[in-house]
């Protein structure tokens, strides 16, 4: 009688620990992703949703009269007052204005400020700044736009 070959084919225990851990790395990088994901699309979120307040404020504002007193250049220096601040940090010319986000006051503040013959005679400058804090760090977006004196 010859000797019978008892062989066991399958995975030895090191085998299953290296896939295992080769798994675990992948679904930690997965997840990883996911995470910066979520928060990339919560700061598009709110970049969105401050440009929108801004884009309201100038429909608002460019429906107003020329001469209307939310048009008006307070601080009189031209292209330098579009970004003039008073003492308490807002700009001189309008706002501030804390939108309701849903109802609640929300933390975007919209300012505005107007040059005067900028940059053309009987033209304004109209800047809308928006600001907003992003974890404590104040973060804003602006938008330029001219108008046209009245006919």
């Amino acid at each position: 009688m010859g000797k019978q070959c008892n062989r066991q084919y399958g995975f030895t225990l090191v085998e299953v620990l290296v896939a295992m851990a080769v798994l675990t790395i992948g679904i930690l990088g997965v997840f990883a992703m996911q995470i910066s994901s979520v928060g990339g699309n919560n700061l598009a979120v709110r970049i969105t949703r401050a440009t929108t307040w801004a884009d309201d404020t100038v429909e608002t504002l460019m429906t107003r009269a020329y001469s209307h007193a939310d048009l008006v250049d307070d601080s009189g220096n031209g292209i330098l007052g579009l970004n003039d601040t008073d003492a308490a940090g807002s700009l001189a010319d309008g706002g501030p204005v804390t939108p309701l986000v849903n109802g609640l006051p929300g933390d975007y503040t919209i300012f505005w400020n107007v040059a005067d013959d900028t940059p053309l005679t009987d033209c304004k400058t109209i800047r809308v700044i928006v600001r907003r804090s992003d974890n404590g760090v104040v973060r804003t977006v602006s938008f330029d736009y001219l108008k046209a004196k009245d006919s």
